[in-house]
Formats: C-alpha cells, sequence, structure tokens
C-alpha cells in the first residue's frame, strides 16, 4: 500500500494504537513531529497531514498521515521562508474531538500554525522501508536527496497501527 491508499481509505489490517500511542488521547505526541505535506482531497472533502516521524522518538514509525473526512475548514499559516526546504517541528497540538466533529490545532516551528475542521479523524503511523534511518538535512543535502528523503503520496509503506477520532467507521 502507499501514503495515497491511506488517504484513499483503502481498506487496511493495522492494529489499535494502545492509548499511551494514542494523540488524539496525548496530543503531546504530535510534537517534534514534523508537517511535510498538506494533502486536500476537495472532491471527497478529505485532508492529509503526512507527518516525518524520524526525530519524534516516541512514536514507533518513520512516518504517519493525519487523514481528516468531512473537513468544513483548512488552514496553514507559516511566515515566508528564506529556503525552499522547510521542516515545520510541531512545537505543540491541540485535539478537540465529539460525536460528529474533530478539530486539530498545531503550532509548527520557525513559526506556523496548522488547524483543521472535520467530522472524524484516523492517525495512521506507517513504516516506509525506503527511508533512511534519519531525516535529509534539509540546508545541506541536495534538492533531489530533500525531497525523496521524505515520505510523498506514493511512499510504499505498512501500517504499524491507527488511532481514530470519536465517530470514525473502522477501515
Amino acid at each position: 500500500m502507499n501514503v495515497n491508499d491511506v488517504l484513499a481509505g483503502v481498506p487496511m489490517r493495522a492494529p489499535e494504537l494502545r492509548d499511551t500511542e494514542n494523540p488524539f488521547l496525548h496530543p503531546e505526541l504530535f510534537v517534534d513531529a514534523q508537517v511535510t505535506r498538506i494533502i486536500v482531497d476537495v472532491m471527497t472533502g478529505t485532508v492529509g497531514i503526512l507527518l516525518e516521524l524520524r526525530q519524534a522518538e516516541h512514536l514507533r514509525g518513520n512516518t504517519a498521515l493525519l487523514r481528516v473526512t468531512g473537513v468544513a475548514q483548512q488552514n496553514w499559516i507559516c511566515t515566508a521562508m528564506a529556503n525552499e526546504f522547510t521542516a515545520w517541528s510541531i512545537s505543540g497540538a491541540t485535539v478537540h474531538q465529539r460525536p460528529g466533529e474533530f478539530q486539530f490545532v498545531a503550532q509548527c516551528l520557525p513559526a506556523g500554525a496548522l488547524r483543521l475542521v472535520g467530522i472524524s479523524a484516523e492517525f495512521v503511523l506507517l513504516e516506509a522501508a525506503a527511508l533512511a534511518s534519519a531525516p535529509p538535512d534539509y540546508r545541506a543535502d541536495s534538492r533531489e536527496l530533500i525531497r525523496f528523503g521524505v515520505a510523498n503520496e506514493n511512499t510504499e509503506c505498512h501500517a504499524v497501527g491507527v488511532a481514530r477520532s470519536v465517530q470514525t467507521e473502522k477501515v
């Protein structure tokens, strides 16, 4: 399976994450993850936030997808950056959920903010075998090494585990 399959909601077999690994119960687990892509599927009202996890040692996979369905609002605000590639590290996150509503807000360094409001969400912890053990150096590595050194929509991966918001059907 690839990241795009996860975004599309293709049925998968993945164990439920333990409560201690569930970022919907413990939003501090998002801290140190890096936002690398925001994928918007307007036709289905789905937004996927692709996360780089190789520096977030408290999560088992090397990448993850936060998949929000029934999206009514998606905002990404950041300062203008001098470099083409920036590691947007999550410094704080909040999750609000109740039946029929899910909200995710993340503060990112160097200076960015992300907000998603939808109906439900899944956090799919992924392992991509093709990724090196350390992420690329965004300041020193070549453009190609940076671009292909992080997961994208076509990256082959397997699901390590999944957490679902209050009202999400099991996939």
